[in-house]
Parts: structure tokens; sequence; C-alpha cells
């Protein structure tokens, strides 16, 4: 770490003492702080912001970019030693491209002070590291898939695949009942091989970080194989290679029975206001050994930041009941908290709660805080794509793969 964030570390941990030995909170009142995040991390509710201004006297300025502009303004401001804003919402590839980079403040001596009672927040351990905390969880969000089960009945079918077989066998089933031409929603991106080799027993990675997902024979060869066929014999929509439409918006507009999802997602595709495929959506249990791996997301502090204490009072309002709730009801994404987790699960608000608890024990974490995870990821989503369009063979992609994740290991191995 540079020694002027170690010194502003210091710096934080000191005022922290001196807060806590004479009691003296002073609230950061008449501040403005900058919040720069993914477009689902903005707080839904505008009156909701406004009266956490009104009452603290803090100024919220939001910046609102895809992940992968946000990835870039912090490395930018990083090389500049400014920060790219306070507050900062992590999510997606952000533990190789933000956390593992030291760009976020931990904030444990904040967690000491009090004010935010983070036995009540889960995941808080995927933002730990070395035992310091760098983000607050706001939702849970597993890679998972779901599925229209009026449209599977349609073609005969009575429940979900338990393998992938099953999934093949059904989709060509489904195709040629002419329930629909394209039954398979899936991207020609990294989360579709990950999840299929995840959810056939393969664990991509050894404790070295090697990558025995090329080890001949492996499953994650068998899911690459699997993909690239259903692209090929246009299971999934070619409008997916042709970049025109996401997975997502494809299955809402109607198209497609299986669909590549996350936690949360059902309630999305459940609302006719947004989905053609309302109201008949359910989540699936991921097939055979039926892992998969979690993308929680958090919010945290930049570690050049300049308005600590107004940044912390945020996120404190940010990641309470009410705020979450707010989220929920407009992304459907799960809230962090234990406690309104179990509110809205009691008040039935959750569809598929328990097929989404009985996935939460199958899972297998991928090194997302490698430093080199996220070039890496973002060539697999490029192999793909190119082997989808050009028909290369799934062999060839996965040993491309292995070796630029070994060149990128020694890359950055210093």
């Amino acid at each position: 770490m540079k020694k002027s964030n170690q010194r502003f570390i210091i710096t934080v941990m000191v005022c922290a003492l001196v807060t806590m030995l004479f009691g003296t909170v002073t609230m950061a009142q008449d501040t403005t702080i900058t919040f720069l995040t993914a477009p689902w991390g903005v707080p839904p509710s505008e009156e909701a912001l406004a009266a956490f201004t009104e009452e603290t006297g803090i100024v919220v300025e939001i910046q609102s970019v895809q992940s992968e502009d946000l990835f870039s303004r912090v490395q930018v401001s990083a090389a500049t030693g400014q920060a790219p804003a306070d507050v900062i919402f992590l999510t997606e590839e952000a533990p190789s491209n933000i956390v593992a980079t030291g760009n976020m403040l931990p904030l444990n001596e904040l967690i000491d002070m009090g004010g935010l009672d983070v036995e009540d927040i889960d995941k808080l351990d995927f933002w730990t590291i070395d035992g310091e905390v760098f983000g607050i969880t706001t939702y849970l969000q597993l890679v998972m898939m779901d599925y229209n089960s009026v449209k599977l009945a349609e073609a005969g079918f009575d429940a979900a695949p338990t393998t992938w077989d099953e999934f093949y066998e059904m989709s060509v089933a489904i195709r040629d009942a002419g329930v629909d031409d394209n039954p398979v929603a899936m991207g020609a991106i990294d989360w579709s091989w990950y999840l299929m080799a995840l959810s056939m027993g393969d664990p991509m990675f050894d404790e070295e970080l090697n990558p025995v997902f090329a080890d001949e024979g492996s499953p994650a060869r068998e899911a690459m194989a699997l993909l690239l066929q259903m692209f090929e014999e246009e299971l999934i929509s070619p409008e997916i290679l042709a970049g025109s439409i996401t997975q997502h918006n494809l299955f809402w507009s109607g198209t497609g029975v299986f669909h590549q999802a996350w936690q949360g997602s059902v309630r999305v595709a459940n609302n006719p206001d947004i989905s053609e495929q309302a109201p008949d959506v359910e989540y699936m249990l991921m097939p055979e050994v039926g892992n998969t791996w979690s993308f929680p997301a958090a919010i945290g502090i930049s570690a050049n930041s300049e308005n600590v204490e107004a940044s912390w009072e945020f996120i404190k309002w940010y990641v309470g009941e009410q705020n979450q709730t707010d989220i929920y009801n407009a992304f459907g994404l799960i809230p962090s908290r234990a406690s309104v987790q179990s509110a809205l699960a009691e008040a039935g608000e959750i569809d598929g709660f328990e097929i989404i608890q009985a996935q939460s024990e199958l899972v297998n974490e991928l090194p997302r805080y490698a430093l080199w995870w996220g070039p890496f990821t973002q060539t697999v989503s490029e192999t793909i794509l190119e082997a989808a369009q050009t028909g290369m063979s799934a062999d060839d992609v996965i040993d491309s793969l292995a070796e630029e994740w070994d060149l990128l290991k020694e890359e950055f191995s210093f």
C-alpha cells in the first residue's frame, strides 16, 4: 500500500480514537459527498435520500456509470492519488479491480465505533481480507437459473432437469415441439461457462490457483462443449451472438424457457410490466453437483476520501432497512440484512425462498480477488463469443484460456 494511504489510514484511526476517548461525535453537517455507483446501486427512493440529507446535512452527489467505467475511473484516479468518489459501490469484478488493488479504506475502526449491527449483515466475510473489512454488504446475489414452468409443461415435462444431459434433451424437445424455437437464454459470456462447469462439479482452480479446468476430461471442458453446441444448434438465440440483446432482456421479451439468472430474478421475470414470461417463472436448483458462485454487492469508502465521517453516515443509512427494502422492490436484489430477509420472507415477498436457501448451500467461490481475475474473465467472454461465432472447438478454447491464465498469473505475481 502507498505511504500516503498508510498515513491517511493512521489519521482516520487516530481521529476515531480521539472520538471514543472524549465521547464527542461530531456529525458531518453541511458536507457534500460523492457516490460512484452502477445504475442499480442508485437509491431508488429520492424521498428517502432527501430525508437523509434533511436529517444529517449531508448532500450526496450520485455518479451513476456502467461497471466498466466505474473500474476505469477508480484506476485512473488511483494513478494520480485522487479519490474517484468518497463512497464507491462494489459489485461484479470489484474484488480484483478495486479492492485487491488497495483503492478502498479498511472500515474496521468505523465499525468498532458502533452504530451498525454487522451481526445482522450476511456475507461480510466476502469483503474481508486478512481481517480488514473493505465493504459493507448491501445485497446478496447467487448466480442461478430460472425457467418458465408452464412452457416446460407444454413440452411434456413436469419438473426442471437434474442433469445437464436432461437439460440438453429437454431443450431439444421444447424446440421440436414448437413451444420455443430458442429455449435456452444464456449469454456468450464467462458466466455461462462458470455456471455450467461449477454445477458439473469442476472446482476450476486449485489452492495454488492453478487452472484445473484445463485438465484432460475435466467437467469444465464438457461444459464448454455443451455451451458451444447449444449455440451451434441455435438452442440459444443467434441474437445473443449479434450482440443486439442480453440473455435477460431476451428472456423477458418472451424467448426462452431456461434462463441464466440470479438470486432475485424471479421477482423481475414475474412482473408483467417488465416481462412477457410473467407469472410462470420459477427458480431451478442447479443440476448435478449443483454448485454456483456468489456476487454479493457492497458499499465502501475510497482510500483517498477526505469525507470519511460523512461517508460512513451515508453507508449506515444505505444498508438500513428502508433502503434495502426499496432496492429489493425496485430490482429484486435480496437484502444483506438477515432481519430484512426474514421480514420479507415471512410476508411472502421473496419468491422461491426455499430454492434460494437450498442453492445457497451449494457455492464454490471463484478466485475473484486475484489481481488478474478482471482481465482474465474479460478474455473468457471474448473467447467464448469468438468460438460461438467461428466454430472454434471447445478444447481449443479451454487450452487458450488456461494459457492466458498462466501468463496473467505470472505477470501479476510480484
